[in-house]
Order: structure tokens, then C-alpha cells, then sequence
């Protein structure tokens, strides 16, 4: 293919996998096919509302947006993404923003050029932002249109008011059936962790858990994505891709884009196992600087020790479904990893190091009570790249 086909399918790889944007697409949107049904139909159901929740990376957002998009164009569905500072104000200031209504003037009816002339919800919000006045303003906005807000990265306001307010604000929508559904979306374990002002909202907020994907379904991701290309790939390099992720899609279309781009590179239409080693390469390069400095802090030493093989083997040993795991899980995949069969007391000071905030960086939380520890990493996308590195350097 000449230069400018190839910067064009080139393009297109970028548009078929979006490892670092969320999905928008619903024909590139792979699984989560009952989280789907769910949130469609509390959109659709007065007095409920929606809570998305779930470990960072697992693809919240892209559910959010999916569903965005899947929504009647009769609906308005403003979006809003919170960041640490956010106050209650300053995230319904946000959402309001988003929701164009008519003037009065438009609203009387002045031909089609009136309808030009719009202003937001934010100008029919008080000066004093309370959970009734937020309520007042969409019942107010529902009696001309129907309202689905979402609300994204819930969990990142520091000043927990906001949560005690966002769950004030759902009550009174639910008690008074007012037709505005609003959808929160969070990183977290459990519920609780996000929104437990109320026991009495469980009633009305419907709990969409999102758990790390299927095999099956990161291999669809894959799927879909070299199909959307015009492209096949082998059933290994699918299979291997859907491996490495560890349940994440992230590093799915992470893999995907580059083992792609790498057959294009050659001129080929198949995505080959072969493009996969070279997919890990390119992946381990293109990692955030945040994830490479939390490694090298966790691994680097003066002097002959285990930390990186130890590291290794946390990221690859048997999990549950909170993803923690034991030091017994650690031994069996320690061995294989050396060759040698080391006791728990031999690496214990590594967990111990790993999940302390000392100088290995509090790479590892630690749960339970002695002699019963569990670990599990505090950043999901780190173990994925502990692998590929150890993969790399021929450790694993």
C-alpha cells in the first residue's frame, strides 16, 4: 500500500481500539452485554437510578458512554466527569450547563429561528446549591424533556460532603418520582465505599457491578476491532492477548492496536501470533511514566535479591474475586519462576516491603489479620505490565 493508505488504515487501527479513551462505539463495545440491559432499562423506569461501580480500568466509562449514546434522541443526557476539588455546586453547575432550554421568547413560539435562542439549566440554579434546589430545577427541566445524568469518577471529590449530598439529592428524586435518572459512576469494592449516607436509596439505585471481563469477552474486543479494520487475525494472537490482559480492556486494545499496526507495517492483512511479541514490546515502551518509576521503585536494589522475582510472581498468582491472594499463592509461582523452592519466611519481608509506603512505594494493600494476610495491587494496570516485562526479560 502506498503512504497515504497506510496513514489512513492507520487511523483507523486508532479508531478500532482506544486503549486510552474510553469506547463511544456501540458496534466496537464488547460484552458487558446484562450491565448494558440494566442501565438502559433504569433509564427508562421513573424513580430509579444507577451506580456503576467496579476497579479502575475495567471499562466503566465506556459503559457510561455507550449507554449515553443508546439513549432516545428525545432524551437529554449531560455528562460530567468530577476531579478532586469538585464541590456539590460545582458538579450540578457542570451538569446544568449541558442541558439547553428555550427562553421564554423561544418557548411562545417565534418560527424556527427562535429555537436558536437558548440558554442552559445553570441559570434557573440559586445562588445556594442544595440537594432541593437540584431537584426543583429538574422537575422543573422534565416537565419539557426527559433527563439521564451521568456523573463519572465519583469517587474522586475529597470533600466527602459531596457524596452525603449526591445521595440527599437521589432520595428526594426517588420519594418524589420525579422523571430526571441519574447514574453515578466510581471506583470501588463495594457500594458502601461510594454512597453510604442512605441505606434507604438501595431501593432506588440499582447496583451495576462491573467486574474484570471474560476471556471470551476480551477476545470479542479483539474481534471486533480487526473486523472493523477489514482485517483477520489468528486465533493465537487473539488468544494471547485475551491472556495477558488479566481480565482488563485497557491493555486488550492496548495489545490489539499494536499487534495490528504491526501487520499493517508489513503489508499484511493478518494479524499473526508473531505480532504479538512485538505488540509487548511496543506496549512495555508506551507505558505511563507513573506505572514504569512504581516498578523500578518496587524492584531496584544494590545488591542480589528476589524483589523483582517476587513482584513477578504477585502479579501472576491465583486471585479471588477481589483480586487478593495469599503468600501461598506467591510460593508455587515463585518456584516456578526460579527453579527453586523458597519457604514463605524467605520472601515474606518483599510482601511486607511491597505493601508497606516505604521506600518499594505501597505497590501492594494488604488485608486480613496475621498469619492470614491477603495482597492485592492498589493499581490494577500494574499488574498486567509486570508481566509483559517479565515476559520480556525472559522471567516468565
Amino acid at each position: 500500500m502506498d503512504e497515504s493508505e497506510y496513514v489512513e488504515r492507520a487511523s483507523a487501527v486508532g479508531r478500532a481500539f482506544s486503549p486510552a479513551a474510553p469506547i463511544m462505539d456501540r458496534d466496537l463495545f464488547a460484552g458487558r452485554k446484562s450491565q448494558l440491559r440494566t442501565l438502559t432499562g433504569v433509564a427508562a423506569q421513573r424513580g430509579q437510578h444507577a451506580l456503576i461501580y467496579g476497579e479502575r480500568g475495567v471499562g466503566k466509562t465506556s459503559l457510561a458512554r455507550v449507554t449515553q449514546n443508546l439513549l432516545p434522541e428525545t432524551v437529554v443526557a449531560p455528562y460530567y466527569v468530577c476531579n478532586s476539588e469538585d464541590s456539590f455546586k460545582s458538579i450540578w453547575t457542570g451538569v446544568f450547563e449541558q442541558i439547553p432550554i428555550l427562553t421564554q421568547e423561544a418557548r411562545m413560539g417565534f418560527g424556527h429561528s427562535a429555537r436558536r435562542v437558548l440558554q442552559s439549566g445553570t441559570e434557573l440554579l440559586p445562588g445556594r446549591v442544595t440537594p432541593h434546589s437540584v431537584v426543583r430545577v429538574l422537575a422543573m427541566l422534565c416537565e419539557s424533556v426527559s433527563i439521564v445524568v451521568l456523573i463519572d469518577e465519583f469517587d474522586r471529590p475529597r470533600d466527602q460532603r459531596v457524596r452525603t449530598l449526591i445521595a440527599d439529592t437521589i432520595k428526594i428524586l426517588a420519594d418524589r418520582s420525579v422523571e430526571a435518572t441519574v447514574v453515578l459512576v466510581g471506583v470501588a469494592d463495594t457500594v458502601d465505599e461510594l454512597v453510604s449516607e442512605h441505606a434507604s436509596i438501595q431501593r432506588s439505585l440499582v447496583q451495576v457491578q462491573m467486574p474484570r471481563m471474560t476471556d471470551e469477552e476480551l477476545r470479542e474486543i479483539v474481534r471486533r476491532g480487526v473486523r472493523a479494520l477489514s482485517m483477520q487475525a489468528q486465533p493465537k494472537f487473539v488468544d494471547a492477548v485475551a491472556e495477558m490482559s488479566q481480565g482488563l480492556p485497557h491493555y486488550t486494545h492496548l495489545l490489539g492496536q499494536y499487534g495490528t499496526t504491526r501487520a499493517l507495517e508489513a503489508g499484511r492483512e493478518l494479524v499473526k501470533r508473531a505480532d504479538f511479541e512485538d505488540a509487548l514490546t511496543d506496549a512495555l515502551d508506551a507505558a505511563s511514566q507513573s506505572v514504569r518509576e512504581r516498578y523500578h521503585r518496587a524492584t531496584q536494589s544494590n545488591r542480589e535479591t528476589l524483589y523483582k522475582e517476587v513482584l513477578l510472581a504477585c502479579a501472576v498468582a491465583e486471585k479471588d474475586d477481589l483480586g487478593s491472594f495469599g503468600a501461598p499463592d506467591v510460593r508455587e509461582k515463585l518456584r516456578l519462576i526460579t527453579g527453586k523452592a523458597y519457604d514463605i519466611p524467605a520472601f515474606a519481608v518483599h510482601l511486607k516491603n511491597f505493601s508497606s509506603e516505604g521506600s518499594r512505594g505501597g505497590i501492594l494493600q494488604r488485608i486480613g489479620s496475621s498469619r492470614r494476610f491477603r495482597y492485592r495491587f492498589r493499581d490494577p494496570l500494574l499488574p498486567p505490565y509486570i508481566v509483559i516485562k517479565g515476559r520480556i526479560e525472559k522471567l516468565v
